[in-house]
This record gives C-alpha cells, structure tokens and sequence, in this order.
C-alpha cells in the first residue's frame, strides 16, 4: 500500500455519462492530462471517475484539477472531491486501485457544486496550512452519512500566493484623520505637548508626521529600542539616529568628549546629558529643533531624568511626549511645562474607510474598504493588520488590479484589536521568519542584525539569520529597516504579539539565550539588560549580580537614579547580594585607591608578562584593608620581591632609563624594565608613576595586555569603577590565547573586587582557575589561588583562605620542579 492523493469527478448533475458531453471522450481527456501531470486512473463507474497522485505530487495534482475547473468554466462545469491516504493497488499491473481515499474524494465530488472542489481535512496540505480554504460544505452520503468538506479556494489555492498578496499593502500612507490633533501638538517653543494613544491609534506615526511638516534642522527622536534597559540607552540610541540623518553641531570641547562617552555606552551625569540636547536641538538659522518621546513608560529612567532637565530651559526647542490612553506621566517629568494634549482614540467611520483605501493605494472596492475599516475597530494599526490578515487568507483577494471580498459573507465578520489579527498572521510564518522576528521583539524590538541572528540561531539555526528572511519579513510589513545593519518590528504591539505567542518554557528559554548573548556584547551600563533576561529566564541570583554591576556603572557615571532603581531591583532579587554603597547624595562610596590598588598589586606581581613567580604568603589578611602597601612592606620576604626601601623611588627609576643606552636602543629591553617598574609603582600607590610607565610602554608595542589591564586599575583608583570594569571585560572578551584569556579573566576579577562585588569577583577568579589549569598555565593557576585566598579572607571564611594558600604553594612547588 502507497500514500496517494485521490482526484474523483462528477459531472454537474452527478453523472458524467449523463452529462450530454460524450462520457468515454470527456473520460479519455481527463485521462490524458492526468497522465501529463503524473497521474494514473484508479477507479471509475458511471458517476464518477478517478485518478491518484503520488502524496508528494501535490503541484501536480492541484495544477491537473485546476485545469479542469478553467476549462469547464464555460461548459459543464465538474464537480471535484480531492482525498488522502493508502490506497491498494488491484492486480498486479498496478494502475486501478482501491482504499478509504478513493472512498472519501467520490463522496466529496458528490456533494459538491458544480464548479466546486472539496478537500477532505486528512489532506496534508490542507492540515500544514499550505493550502487556502473558503469555508465548510457539508452533505448527505447516498448511505445517508454526513459528509464534511473545505472549499479550495479556486482564485489562490496556494498560501504562498495569499501572502504574496500581502506585499501590495502600502506600508506608510499619507495621514488620514488627524489634523487637528497634529495642529494641536505644535506648541510653543520651550513647551511640551502630551500624547494620548492607546497601542494601535498610530501615535508613533502621528510623531513622525509632526518631524516631517515641522522639518527642524536636527531632532531627537527618544523611544525604546536596543538595550531599553541600560541607563541612558534610550537617548544614546536617539542621538546616533539624529547623527545618521542630520548634520551635528558645533560642540564645546566638554561637550564634544561627554558626546563620545555617551555614543560608546560609558554614560555622563544627567546635567551633562541635558545640556547637550539643548546643545543639538539648539535652533539653526532660525528655525527650532524638535524633541520627541515615544512609550515613555518603556524609557529608562536616566534618559527620563535628562529629558526633565533639558526642556524646561532654555527653550529654544519644541517637544511632545507619547504615552498611553490612561497612562500617568512619570513623577521625573512632572516639572516639564504641559501646555497642550491630545487623546488618540479610534478613527471615524469616513476616516477609517479612507485609510483602508490608502493602505491598498485605492485599488479596493468601496464595499471591502468599509468591511474591513470595521474589522480593525477603526484603529490604523488594527485596519491594517485586518487587510493583511484578510489577503493573507484569502477573504479578500486581487481580481486584477483591484482587492475584493472573496464572496458574501467574506468580511462580515465580528471587529478584533489589532493584537488578534497578527497572531492570526503569525501561523503563516516560516519557522525561520518567526525566530528572527522573536529575537528582534526581545532585544528591544530594534536591534543590530548580527545581535538577532546571535540570539536567533541559538534557537532555530541558519535559517533564521536576518540575512536570510528580512526581504520577506519587510514586504509583508512585519518589520523594516531603520538603518543599515539594523532590523525593526513594526510596531510594539507586533513584537508583544510574537512573544506572547511563545509557551512559559520556550518564552525562559528565549530570555536566557538572549540574555547570555548581550552579557558578552554590552559594556557595564548595559549589563542591566542581561540582567532582566536573566530574572524573567528564573536566573534570579545571576540576575542580580549583573544589575549590582550595572548599578555600579550607573553610579560611577553620576547617574544616582538609575543606579538607586538597580540596586533596588538587585536587592529584590536577591537579598544577599553584594550592591554599591550611595551617599545619602547619591555619589558612589568606595575604598581608598591605595587598597584598590594593593590588591592589583599583588596579583600583577605574581602573574606578571613574563615576569617570575613569587612565594605564595602562607597567612592571608584578615581583610581587604589589609592589603595596603604599609601591610605589605612589613612582610619582609615579599617586599624585597619589589625592591627595598633603599633603592630609587620608582619615579626616578624610570626617569633614570632615558640615560640607559641598552634600554634606549631596544625596544624590548626598555618594556621588561618598564613591566618591573610598573608593579613596584603599583605597590607603591604612585599612580602618577603608573601613568608615566604606561605611556612609555605602549610606545615600546610590547605587552599592550598588561597595558590595557593596568589602565584599567588606574580608572579604579580614579574612582571610574564603570569605565575600568568595561575594560576589564573588554580584555577578557578579546583575549587572543587561553593563556591570555586566563590573565584577563582574573584582572577582571580582581578589578571587580577593587570595585567591591565581591561574589562577581570570586565567580570570575574560579572560572580563570579553571582555564589554567585546562591551559596547564601554572602560574596562572597559582596567582588564581592566592587571590581566592585573599578573597575568602577578605569575606570571613578562613577556612577556605587556608585552602587556598596551600594550593597556591603546591603550584610555586612545582613551578620551582
């Protein structure tokens, strides 16, 4: 027995010989075309004939039925019942058979109308979706059994034609219906205008309409995209955009080098932040800038914070703000001056029906046109989205150039939110379109391509690279591209669609892949989006390490909101959690640089580039605090390590190399006695020194990984634990070795521990012990253990400080042989 599909005819009357066209003619046709298309007859009597298919010859099985019914159009027209399944071949030249298929598809052809083709559901094209349907038939078999059958849509059988349909949408017609409330939001220089509208009345289209008529010289365009969690993500995402389209200006030299922080994710305080958006939308040969702010409840709080600050004065630029319907303005804009709001609700009935035309360029009958205006409640997003779920299913179709309900009833159905009628779209997607869109929609709903596809084919491999399905997902309106490299959903109500969609077990997944991902591609700031990933994937303890992290950031760029909320949000996470300590003014507490320092200090020393191993100190201190160089200079083994008090300061000891001939002359010979210098100008506490050497040794081209690291640990003890951190890891992600990965790894380490994130850093320094030793690295291996030992001291655990001093002398052993 073979899977078949079975094609059975009925004349229109239910009898083909009585049919009047000559049965053994017309019978020998069909024949004919259904051999031309690989078919072979497998039954037939004097009501009914039959041919089968192969099951995975349905294009040809479906062109040869088609066929029939255009040639009958002007004749008899047949009526046709297509089934599937086993069928038994009889005899043993094969051709006529028998099975329950054959049974099904004559009883199909027997309840049909003439000029009609039913489908039995156990079709497999029909189960997969590939095949469109328009509507029920049901009948009475002539044993008095009920029959069941789906009407092919004859017009566009195919799905993938239906969708093709959905291409001819205007993706951005002209504004239809909102004039007065556009007039409205033209409010006075220095003034701001409050935007109502629920998800779906086209708020974001009314602001961008608002740019386009006002036409400012620059404008900043603050809405939730990538990353809209870290602290200032929003108005760094908004001033790159404004750079790909507008001119910059002229910026004071501060200003300029704040710009550049802000672009490269390190932040700036708040009062720096606001004086350069009044320095961008400053007005130009009199015309005025614009400010706008889309879903303000989705914009993180320190972008929220500069908006406050930056409108009210000087003035000189206009801004509006859009939030939803019932929607309280957040308390940190509560000081900005409201002058004028508007309430975006749905569309009137004319308006409505003229934007369903504009959406099919006018090419739609009046009839349709008002049909699927209701459909979408009269809300733009949902008008749209019913035209496309309609053309998508066929309810409405193209006869030639115009778009027409398929038959009577098609459009009359019950009206439905936008939201219902893209999930109803969603089911035709491809696997492949569905992740990358998914991926986009967890990033923030805008996002870089080469983010998408880190996160996407984790979860549902090549296929679902941007590259792959963005010409797709574009034409059919299910995103866009805001810039090169980039890829949009639609709207928020689409991306909020898609992720819904998504069972509890896969949607913790998706976060967790999503999150794993943005960890090793943010700096510091952004760590506050992992760790949001984290907390909705059940990571609630990594979860809050990485918004301590954040916190951290956010506080060392004098971003007191921001990292007030992260705490908080660490704090709830995980009560036991280690976060940065805040003045009651917000400013970050930190240990004195001269402890921060000693703790490099010692670990460089003992893992330096190239350098030799120091005797591990078999009694770590009782803290942190005592490691400073007083402490360390009592030890008088490890002080004559880096030199006795007699000797130069290290200041003169470096100054004294331009005068060594050996050190001048070679490169190399110069950067092994800087790489000594470095560290005892570490011990020593004399970060002017530091700097010097630093300098001097990148200059040499030798060791820029110690280079790096060390400058890192110099921005610790300039009190910028935000800027070192991202250096720190930075160097780690970059890492060109094992060996070097180890090294960086525990510099990052070591660097968090100056910063005071202790279990962060205790994590880091097992992950590098364990890359050593997998690297059989061990110096590397015993550096690790000595500062996990100076680790457990430092957080009350003895015990294990003990531990971990031994297995640092059992590494030095076996470095000494």
């Amino acid at each position: 027995m073979a899977e078949r599909i079975v094609v059975s005819f009925h004349g229109p009357n239910g009898s083909l010989a009585s049919s009047g066209s000559g049965y053994l003619e017309r019978s020998l046709s069909i024949l004919k075309r259904a051999e031309a298309h690989g078919g072979a007859l497998c039954a037939w009597s004097g009501e009914a004939y039959s041919v089968d298919f192969a099951a995975e010859a349905l294009d040809e099985a479906l062109g040869f039925t088609l066929e029939q019914v255009a040639e009958a159009q002007d004749g008899e027209p047949l009526r046709i019942g297509i089934a599937q399944g086993e069928m038994q071949p009889i005899g043993a030249q094969g051709g006529l058979a028998w099975g329950k298929p054959l049974v099904r598809a004559e009883r199909l052809a027997a309840i049909a109308r003439p000029g009609e083709v039913l489908l039995d559901a156990d079709v497999a094209a029909v189960q997969s979706g590939d095949l469109v349907t328009a509507g029920l038939r049901r009948g009475r078999a002539a044993d008095g059994s009920i029959v069941r059958g789906l009407r092919l849509d004859i017009y566009a059988p195919l799905r993938g034609d239906t969708l093709a349909n959905v291409l001819k949408l205007v993706l951005a017609p002209e504004l239809v219906g909102r004039e007065e409330e556009l007039g409205k939001l033209t409010v006075p220089l220095g003034c701001a205008g409050l935007l109502r509208a629920a998800p779906g009345a086209g708020g974001t289209r009314l602001l961008q309409e608002l740019a386009r008529r006002l036409a400012p010289p620059r404008s900043l365009r603050i809405a939730p995209t990538f990353l809209p969690r870290e602290p200032l993500g929003a108005l760094r995402n908004a001033f790159a955009r404004s750079l790909g389209r507008e001119e910059p200006p002229a910026l004071p030299e501060a200003l300029a080098a704040a710009f550049n922080k802000l672009l490269a994710g390190e932040g700036i305080d708040p009062r720096s932040a606001a004086e350069l958006v009044d320095a961008w939308l400053a007005p130009v040969d009199g015309r005025s800038g614009l400010l706008t702010v889309d879903d303000v409840a989705l914009i993180d709080v320190a972008t929220l914070e500069v908006v406050s600050q930056a409108i009210p004065a000087p003035g000189f630029f206009r801004s509006v703000v859009r939030l939803d319907v019932e929607e309280a303005l957040p308390e940190v804009l509560s000081s900005i001056p409201v002058v004028a709001e508007v309430t975006l609700g749905p569309l009137p009935k004319e308006a409505a029906v003229a934007l369903a035309r504009a959406f099919c360029g006018g090419a739609i009958t009046q009839e349709a046109a008002e049909r699927w205006a209701r459909r979408g409640e009269g809300m733009p997003l949902g008008i749209r989205e019913a035209l496309a779920e309609g053309l998508s299913t066929g309810e409405l179709r193209w006869a030639g150039d115009v778009a027409e309900p398929r038959d009577r009833a098609s459009g009359r159905g019950a009206p439905a939110p936008a939201h219902e009628w893209i999930v109803r779209r969603a089911t035709w997607l491809e696997p492949g379109e569905r992740a990358a869109l998914v991926g986009v929609a967890l990033l923030g709903a805008d996002a870089p391509s080469e983010i998408v596809d880190a996160v996407s084919t984790l979860m549902a491999g090549a296929g679902a690279r941007v590259a792959v399905v963005e010409d797709a997902l574009v034409g059919a309106g299910w995103a866009y591209r805001p810039e090169e490299g980039w890829l949009a959903i639609a709207s928020r109500t689409t991306a909020r669609a898609l992720i819904g969609l998504l069972d509890a077990g896969t949607r913790e997944l998706w976060h967790r892949m999503a999150g794993r991902v943005l960890e090793q591609n943010v700096g510091p700031l952004g760590l506050a989006e992992p760790a949001y990933h984290a907390a909705v994937a059940g990571e609630r303890a990594s979860a809050a390490v990485l918004a301590a992290e954040a916190a951290l950031a956010a506080a060392g760029a004098g971003l007191r909101k921001a990292a007030a909320a992260l705490i908080d949000e660490a704090r709830s996470l995980d009560p036991d959690v280690q976060v940065p300590e805040l003045s009651d003014e917000g400013e970050l507490l930190v240990d004195a640089p001269a402890e921060e320092l000693s703790i490099a200090s010692i670990i460089e020393a003992a893992m330096g580039e190239g350098g030799q191993m120091r005797a591990s100190d078999p009694h770590p201190p009782s803290s942190l605090g005592s490691l400073s160089p007083d402490s360390l200079s009592a030890r008088g083994e490890g002080v004559a390590a880096y030199g006795l008090p007699s000797k130069p300061s290290v200041a003169e000891a470096v100054e004294a190399l331009g005068d060594d001939p050996a050190a001048v002359e070679d490169p190399v010979v110069m950067a092994e006695r800087l790489s000594k210098l470095l560290r005892e100008a570490l011990v020593e506490g004399d970060i002017k020194t530091v700097e010097d050497i630093l300098v001097r040794l990148r200059v040499t081209g030798e060791h820029d990984a110690l280079v790096d690291r060390m400058g890192a640990f110099v921005l610790l003890a300039r009190r910028e634990p935000g800027e070192a951190l991202r250096k720190l890891k930075e160097a780690v992600d970059s890492a060109s070795s094992p060996r070097a990965r180890v090294r960086a790894r525990l510099s990052y380490g070591i660097g968090l521990a100056s910063a005071g994130d202790m279990d962060r850093a205790l994590m880091e320094t097992l992950t590098a012990l364990a890359r050593a030793r997998e690297a059989s690295d061990q110096r590397a291996e015993q550096a690790c253990a000595r500062f996990l030992a100076y680790l457990s001291a430092a957080m009350g655990q003895p015990q294990a400080a003990m531990v971990w001093t031994k297995v640092a002398q059992t590494s030095g052993e076996a470095l000494r042989g």
